[in-house]
């Protein structure tokens, strides 16, 4: 059985420190393949390092400021996913990432939705999210959500070099 346990960095730093580095690793690996960039020469930072500063930059939020999820099976950690305020009445879907042999079970629809639970509880009137153009299954996850695209968001991490390969998505909540 699969458990969504609210993250506490003080308990799941490591583990999640670790689902991110896979996530971020796989993104940057299809931005070199794709589209022949190397994202990391961007940043500055290593795949490793950059995993462990964002982390503690979106995982860090609690109610009503926000929450972030662990997915364990068991004492496995298979996924991942947050919702951090942005501003007022605005949240942002972050890291939302299920290990690929956990996927087709309905996992990412089951943690987006309970985001968007919490979002709507929290008080937010509207969420945003950020997504590779290359990411066709999360979108395709996101438009049957209700998300729709829109232009960027100056709170969005995607560096200035990386936007244009990216859409932009919001949802009234």
């Amino acid at each position: 059985m699969v458990e969504f346990i609210q993250a506490n960095l003080g308990v799941h730093r490591a583990l999640l420190v670790d689902l991110n580095e896979e996530y971020l690793a796989w993104m940057v690996g299809n931005l070199q393949k794709l589209y022949g960039i190397d994202a990391m020469s961007i940043v500055h930072q290593t795949v490793r390092e950059y995993a462990e500063r964002t982390i503690d930059e979106i995982a860090v939020f609690v109610p009503p400021e926000g929450i972030f999820y662990l997915l364990k099976e068991g004492e496995k950690a298979i996924g991942m996913g947050g919702l951090r305020k942005v501003r007022k009445g605005v949240a942002e879907i972050k890291r939302m990432y299920v290990r690929p042999e956990y996927r087709g079970k309905g996992l990412g629809t089951a943690l987006l939705q309970q985001l968007l639970r919490k979002g709507r509880e929290f008080g937010f009137t509207s969420v945003l999210l950020e997504t590779g153009k290359f990411m066709t299954a999360a979108h395709r996850l996101y438009r049957s959500a209700g998300f729709a695209e829109r232009p960027e968001y100056p709170e969005t991490e995607v560096p200035p070099e990386l936007r244009p390969l990216w859409l932009f998505m919001e949802k009234s909540i």
